[in-house]
């Protein structure tokens, strides 16, 4: 007996679909893939599109197809996954040349893998293409990183030290000056000899020093 829309519904509003068995119980419910896609939900339509793919005949095609052209980038990029499912043909090879000039360069890159299970030709000039921008995508993104990283050093080597910092410099300034202040006050009070005897000299006369004449 076919699934109802409610039934495939149910069975893929889960966390983990089982879609190998779903595949076999859903093969003639395309029909109900394809509403599911056009639902406006988008945890629904990326794994209906999923589970087309999933499928992977002619009728397959026109579920992605329709995904393809969702406003969503998250069901677009079920359906660049799930065209790497479908059969070797004209029409997929269409939904696929459709991917691979999509916006979303995260939806560019899943739809390249899939041009490998398609032989048509025209695709060959639309794949080089993808392949350039996805290139340029990834050295700016690279460049950006490199800026941004010199940025960041030059922020920091020419940043003021923070408050710890200045604490930490303004106790040593302080104790550099209390060290200066105790040697001048130690030189003021006497600290280096002045050449002048305090005591009165002993001996023959108070005063006065010997001239070198006997006596």
């Amino acid at each position: 007996m076919p699934l109802t829309y409610a039934q495939l519904a149910a069975m893929l509003d889960v966390d983990e679909p089982d879609y190998p068995a779903l595949a076999l119980a859903a093969a003639g419910a395309m029909r109900h893939l394809r509403t599911m896609v056009a639902s406006g939900d988008p945890r629904l339509a990326s794994k209906a599109v999923s589970l087309a793919g999933m499928i992977g005949d002619e009728t397959s095609v026109a579920v992605v197809g329709d995904a393809a052209r969702s406003r969503d980038a998250v069901v677009r990029s079920a359906a660049a996954h799930a065209a790497a499912y479908l059969p070797d043909s004209a029409s997929a090879a269409k939904v696929v040349r459709r991917l691979l000039g999509d916006d979303d360069l995260g939806v560019v890159k899943l739809a390249a893998r899939a041009t490998a299970g398609q032989s048509d030709r025209a695709l060959s000039a639309d794949t080089k293409q993808a392949a350039r921008r996805l290139s340029a995508a990834t050295r700016a993104a690279s460049k950006g990183a490199t800026m941004g990283a010199k940025k960041a050093a030059a922020k920091k080597a020419t940043a003021p030290a923070g408050k710890a910092g200045t604490k930490k410099a303004a106790a040593s300034a302080s104790k550099a000056g209390a060290r200066k202040a105790a040697a001048a006050g130690a030189a003021g009070a006497g600290g280096m000899p002045s050449g002048a005897m305090t005591d009165p000299p002993r001996g023959a006369r108070a005063g006065r020093m010997p001239d070198g004449k006997m006596r």
